[in-house]
């Protein structure tokens, strides 16, 4: 039996990952039983010189491996970005399928291409990458050659992308909605149903989920996120109410207001490893 962790949006440069963040990683997948890890996409927006080297000292202590997520793909050609795009790992007899995914606006039928666009480069951070195709197009590529990979197995399949594959993740608060344009495609969702694929573990949207089972396929979606948004930092306003501000619910300013506090720092210190593994998804495969 070979223990799989996944991860995703570790956002190695937002939350300001260092030596200590690392060694407490390390040591929850070790107390975990990990095997291996994946990571399903936003390790930074620096691939070369932030998430390269995060990968390799990991592998130092447990073999790793990643797909892109949109912040990955900052300053990549759209050949470097394919590089890394559909790779398969055997563990005993289940497939590893590990991919970036991305979106069709589909999940927001009502507005039309032109609109989605404006709203992408007023406010998204893909407007900052460098795609050759538009999004319909890119999501239809990837689509079409994950369909041609999975006819091809057989056996159980786990897949791991970074975007949304289903409309049941999606945001629900009116002003946020618009932005589910920008989330994935609920046609990745089908083919995983028709391929039979097992289970399927993504991030991108900051939310962490229970397991959901959806027209049979096993939904795993428990991405660290930001800092500001982790239950440590809601915990330590719980804990330490004099340091609650008006406007709670304005997380990054909330943060801000107690990042550097020595209370902090200690109560961060105290959790991550709990926050971590509260982020780790574990799947264990028969040999």
């Amino acid at each position: 039996m070979t223990r799989i962790g996944f991860m995703s949006d570790l956002h190695l440069d937002s939350n300001q990952f260092g030596h200590f963040e690392l060694e407490t990683l390390t040591d929850v997948l070790k107390k975990e039983r990990i095997d291996h890890l994946h990571i399903a996409g936003d390790l930074s927006n620096d691939l070369i010189h932030i998430s390269l080297p995060f990968i390799e000292d990991l592998r130092q202590e447990i073999p790793t491996s990643f797909n892109l997520g949109n912040h990955d793909m900052l300053g990549l050609s759209e050949q470097e970005i394919s590089g890394y795009d559909f790779q398969i790992q055997q563990f005993g007899q289940t497939k590893l399928v590990s991919f970036s995914g991305w979106y069709d606006y589909s999940f927001v039928p009502e507005k039309s291409k032109e609109e989605h666009l404006r709203t992408k480069n007023n406010f998204w951070f893909d407007r900052r990458l460098d795609r050759e195709l538009d999004d319909p197009s890119l999501t239809a590529h990837s689509l079409l050659q994950l369909k041609k990979l999975l006819a091809s197995l057989d056996g159980p399949i786990i897949i791991a992308l970074h975007f949304v594959p289903h409309q049941d993740f999606l945001y629900d608060h009116p002003y946020f909605q618009r932005f589910n344009a920008f989330l994935g495609s609920q046609a990745f969702h089908q083919l995983f149903v028709k391929y039979e694929v097992t289970d399927v573990v993504f991030g991108h949207l900051h939310h962490r989920h229970h397991i959901r089972v959806i027209d049979g396929v096993r939904y795993h979606m428990r991405p660290l996120g930001y800092i500001r948004e982790w239950k440590l930092t809601q915990n330590f306003f719980n804990d330490f109410p004099q340091h609650k501000i008006s406007q709670m619910y304005r997380l990054h300013k909330r943060y801000n207001t107690v990042k550097d506090l020595e209370e902090f720092l200690n109560y961060k210190k105290k959790h991550l490893a709990d926050e971590l593994r509260d982020a780790l998804t574990i799947l264990d495969t028969k040999s």
